[in-house]
C-alpha cells in the first residue's frame, strides 16, 4: 500500500519541482532621456540568452560610435559597439552581440559612452524588468 502511494505521489513531486524551477524569457529595460535600451533574456538549454536592442530618442547629433555595455555584479561585461550610424530617429536596432549567462538576475547595470561636437558622454542606467509581454524584440537587426 505505501509503494503505492509513493508511486502516486513521485510524479506529481517531480511534476511540481520542475514546475517551480523552471526559467522563463525575461526582458529588462533602461530608459533615459537620450536612449531606450532593452536587453532580452531568452531561455535557451538551461541559461539566458542575452539580446540587446538599443535606440537614440536624444535631439542632438551623436556619433560616430556607441558603445554599450552590459555590467555584471561580478564586475565583468559585455561591450556592444556602434559604428557610423545617423543616430536621430532611429528605431530599435537589435545588437549581433550574444552572451549566454546563468542568470538575468546578475545584470547590475548599464553603461552607455558616445561622442557628439559636446565631448564624449556617458550615462549609466539601472535595468528594471520590462511588465508588459515578454515576447522576442520586434526590432530592426544591425
Amino acid at each position: 500500500m505505501f509503494k503505492i502511494i509513493i508511486r502516486g505521489l513521485l510524479p506529481l513531486f517531480l511534476v511540481f519541482i520542475i514546475g517551480c524551477s523552471g526559467k522563463s524569457d525575461v526582458t529588462l529595460t533602461a530608459v533615459s532621456s537620450d536612449w531606450n535600451i532593452e536587453i532580452f533574456y531568452k531561455v535557451v538549454e538551461g541559461k539566458y540568452r542575452e539580446i540587446p536592442s538599443i535606440q537614440y530618442i536624444g535631439k542632438k547629433p551623436i556619433g560616430p560610435e556607441v558603445t554599450l555595455d552590459i555590467i555584471y555584479k561580478n564586475n565583468s561585461a559585455t561591450t556592444n559597439t556602434l559604428s557610423g550610424h545617423n543616430y536621430l530617429g532611429m528605431q530599435m536596432k537589435v545588437l549581433v552581440t550574444r552572451t549566454e549567462i546563468g542568470n538575468w538576475k546578475d545584470v547590475d547595470k548599464i553603461k552607455i559612452t558616445w561622442s557628439s561636437d559636446e565631448g564624449n558622454s556617458e550615462e549609466t542606467l539601472i535595468p528594471k524588468v520590462k511588465q508588459s509581454d515578454n515576447s522576442e524584440p520586434k526590432s530592426i537587426p544591425l
